[in-house]
């Protein structure tokens, strides 16, 4: 999904077994920050493998480039920070 504005996810800081990452709570779910590209295109493209394989990814504007976001699974959140 793309969203054109972050007003409609929260900022979180979440524990996981990887550590402190910065996150995103959109509809509910929980998404950690991956990736930014230059554009849309490449953004897209970059996450397509995922995609294809029925995982959530949410990509947002970042200043000039777009921000891949992957789901996390609630199992691996340890807690919010």
């Amino acid at each position: 999904m793309i969203l054109n504005s972050l007003n409609e996810a929260r900022s979180v800081v979440i524990n996981t077994l990887a550590g402190k990452e910065k996150g995103l709570v959109f509809l509910g779910k929980t998404f950690v920050a991956d990736k930014s590209y230059n554009s849309l295109d490449e953004a897209i493209a970059a996450c397509r493998q995922d995609l294809d394989l029925g995982l959530a990814v949410l990509i947002t504007p970042d200043a000039n480039k777009f921000r891949i976001w992957v789901l996390v699974p609630n199992q691996m959140i340890l807690q919010a920070a």
